[in-house]
């Protein structure tokens, strides 16, 4: 009967050791001088374990993006001449389904090495598949079930970050309005169907527009938001300020950036149901990588204040290091899906690599 007891105890025990963890805040001293670091143990240890997917699948697009922003942050060429091994081992090809916006997360980095060595090769199977989404005369319907199987449109809101980024490059670098303006009409098209301007946040897609979670709450999607954020942010890099159609793009960050400030875990991560802490309430590093990029690049470029967005951004930023192994694997990464899951610390994926790559290359330049 004691052992019965003694074990139940050990339980309790555990279990409150294990919420405190869970709810600790997170430490949030951050140099400079470890930023680079850590960026490069994290990318040695990814470039060393390959996953067996296409390197020019979208699981490894914002990899590639990112290891071109740790190539930037750096100036080692090592990660470039990654990114140009890995574009010729592809042919420079996105994944031939020209409809699927997912496919031209790799174009971005194929459009980042083109603005350093002017091979217009690099390009131009890129131009070709963002092309051919231009010529259609399909009606639209961005309804999900509709296009699940073949992605014609831009139906989930991962989307906001595989294609956009993509076409403001392409536009602003061969001087090519058509591009942004099909950038733009897209997007409008998709956020004026799942963006919820009452939470400001996206629904995944619009199965989730009735889904509620175990407690009762809407279910937001942490990854899927964290894909726009950073979508938003990509987008910008390359649209001027005075450009038209700018302001949109700023008020929609900035309404997703005051949002998700309110609701960050004490911990630093962001829960992957973001209305509902309690419902599957493990770490997940990804959406919280993209987070710390999106809302580092806003107080960086004046869009949000330094004041009130730095210690948001050191939070997650002290929560992306606590999730990296110590051999480099980043750990805490959601397995390829569209809703919250179980995630443990063993847990990685590419697109994690890459979340945090750009996080740390935003970070390093909010030192002034």
């Amino acid at each position: 009967m004691r052992k019965t007891f003694f074990y139940w105890l050990l339980l309790v025990l555990l279990h409150q050791e294990a919420t405190a963890q869970q709810k600790k805040p997170a430490q949030m001293d951050i140099r400079k001088e470890e930023i680079l670091p850590f960026m490069k143990k994290v990318a040695d240890w990814q470039l060393a374990n390959p996953t067996g997917k296409e390197l020019n699948s979208w699981e490894y697009g914002p990899f590639y993006i990112g290891l071109m922003a740790l190539y930037n942050t750096s100036s080692d060429r090592k990660y470039l001449q990654a990114v140009e091994e890995m574009g010729k081992k592809v042919n420079w090809e996105p994944i031939a389904r020209p409809y699927d916006a997912n496919v031209l997360a790799i174009s971005q980095a194929f459009l980042e090495l083109y603005e350093i060595n002017r091979n217009q090769s690099v390009t131009d199977k890129s131009r070709f598949v963002m092309d051919a989404p231009m010529r259609r005369e399909l009606a639209p319907d961005i309804t999900f079930d509709k296009n699940k199987y073949w992605w014609e449109w831009w139906s989930w809101c991962d989307a906001l970050f595989m294609a956009p980024p993509a076409y403001a490059r392409m536009a602003a670098i061969f001087n090519e309005p058509r591009y942004k303006n099909f950038m733009v009409q897209e997007w409008k098209r998709t956020s004026g169907y799942l963006y919820s301007p009452g939470d400001s946040l996206f629904f995944r897609d619009d199965r989730f527009f009735s889904m509620q979670s175990a407690n009762g709450q809407k279910i937001f999607w942490s990854r899927g938001n964290g894909w726009v954020l950073a979508g938003l942010a990509r987008v910008m890099q390359y649209l001027p300020k005075n450009d038209a159609d700018r302001s949109f793009f700023e008020q929609q960050f900035k309404e997703m950036s005051y949002k998700l400030k309110r609701i960050q875990r004490e911990n630093g991560f962001w829960s992957q149901s973001l209305l509902d802490a309690e419902n599957y309430p493990q770490k997940e590093s990804s959406g919280t990588g993209f987070y710390v990029y999106a809302l580092a690049w806003g107080v960086n470029n004046g869009l949000l204040p330094r004041s009130e967005f730095m210690p948001v951004i050191r939070r997650g930023w002290a929560a992306l290091k606590e999730s990296v192994h110590a051999s480099g694997k980043l750990g805490y990464v959601q397995e390829v899906g569209d809703s919250p899951t179980n995630v443990k610390f063993d847990d990685s994926e590419t697109y994690g690599t890459g979340a945090f790559l750009l996080a740390g290359s935003e970070l390093y330049k909010t030192f002034r």
